[in-house]
C-alpha cells in the first residue's frame, strides 16, 4: 500500500478515512472495477461532493510501475524495498 501526500510531494503512513455512505458505495464500486480491470486509464477518482478533496485509487504490480510517473515509481521501489527487506 503506498499512500501518496500530492500537495507535499512524499508518502504518508498513517491516514484517516472519513466518508459518507454515497462515497463509500463509489469507492468499492470503483475498486471492483479496478479488480476487474475496469478502469479506462487503470485508475478512478473519488471526489468529494463540492470537489475539494480527491483520492485516487489505483492497482500496481510488478508490471505496472513503468506506467506511472516518476515520484509514483520511486514510492513502489521504496515499498518494494521494505517488502524485500522484511520478507526475504
Amino acid at each position: 500500500m503506498i499512500i501518496y501526500d500530492e500537495d507535499n510531494r512524499r508518502q504518508l503512513y498513517n491516514l484517516t478515512l472519513l466518508l459518507n455512505e454515497n462515497e463509500i458505495h463509489r469507492m468499492m464500486e470503483y475498486l471492483d472495477e479496478l479488480l476487474l480491470d475496469l478502469a479506462d486509464d487503470g485508475h478512478f477518482h473519488l471526489n468529494s461532493a463540492d470537489f475539494s478533496k480527491e483520492i485516487t485509487l489505483a492497482v500496481y504490480d510488478d508490471e505496472s510501475p513503468s506506467e506511472f510517473a516518476l515520484e509514483y515509481r520511486r514510492a513502489i521501489a521504496e515499498q518494494r524495498a521494505k517488502l524485500e527487506y522484511y520478507f526475504y
